[in-house]
């Protein structure tokens, strides 16, 4: 029997501790009701975005501290957090009576990013952000500063043919 090699180790199964010093692995212990949205579930809570970009602008948290979205792993258990992560920030998104075609989700890309903890952002509407916010921070298809959610599920080989696209960069 062979041991598995560390970069064929899931994800989840390296990073069940918190980080010292984190803000979001410290917001997820605190469990605050008046931070925490719901939907929530075992592997991720929602917050609202302390500079909101635009009338509602979530962020779904992975609960386990993984530094960044570039660091899932084309397996069958990064792919389902993955869905379920984009999964509740349409919902959430939902209940707050969002369009999806008017939303922008994503992760801001290595090295772009100001807090090394995986969290999902989940935008609307979109078409209310500011310029530089709409065409440069929070867009996909200008720069690796932003990627969508297409990109990640893609490169994670969790992405079907037969799936459609994502209201994740409409405008």
């Amino acid at each position: 029997m062979t041991e598995e090699s560390p970069i064929n180790t899931n994800i989840a199964e390296t990073t069940n501790t918190r980080v010292k010093n984190c803000i979001f692995c410290d917001l997820i212990v605190a469990n605050d009701p008046n931070i925490i949205l719901e939907p929530r579930s075992d592997q991720f809570v929602i917050i609202k975005d302390i500079k909101p970009v635009a009338t509602h602008h979530f962020l779904v948290l992975c609960d386990k501290h993984i530094k960044n979205a570039k660091s899932l792993q084309p397996n069958e258990q990064d792919c389902n957090l993955l869905k379920s992560m984009v999964a509740a920030a349409k919902q959430i998104l939902l209940n707050n009576g969002c369009d999806l075609n008017d939303t922008r989700m994503g992760f801001h890309w290595p090295p772009f990013y100001s807090i090394g903890h995986m969290h999902l952002h989940a935008i609307s509407p979109a078409s209310s952000m500011s310029v530089f916010n709409r065409f440069v921070a929070f867009n996909p298809s200008f720069s690796y500063v932003f990627v969508d959610v297409d990109y990640v599920l893609k490169r994670i080989g969790c992405k079907d043919k037969n799936e459609t696209e994502n209201p994740s960069s409409v405008t």
